[in-house]
């Protein structure tokens, strides 16, 4: 249950990491698509992994977890995923 729940936590996040760029993202090339779901993934990643970091050497009493990083990844994908499916350019 706890990994859902850092699922679910990154997939939001990564969605409201690139929600700012809606309207730029459907107007706006290809080109610029592609980076900002890039940029979306890198954020949600790297602040997945740098919370997971400072739960092992900075918090007493907890330790950083390779899978609860996993779930974060995996749930950061699904939300660029999701973002991209709602808001893609129709043909």
């Amino acid at each position: 249950m706890d990994k859902v729940v850092h699922l679910l936590m990154y997939a939001t996040f990564a969605f409201l990491c690139i929600w700012g760029y809606r309207r730029q993202f459907v107007e706006n090339g290809e080109a610029y698509r592609k980076k900002a779901l890039m940029l979306a993934l890198v954020i949600s990643i790297a602040y997945g992994g740098l919370t997971e970091l400072m739960q092992e050497f900075l918090v007493p009493k907890r330790t950083g977890d390779w899978f609860d990083f996993l779930a974060d990844s995996i749930g950061t994908g699904i939300g660029v995923l999701v973002f991209h499916l709602f808001f893609r350019r129709k043909k």
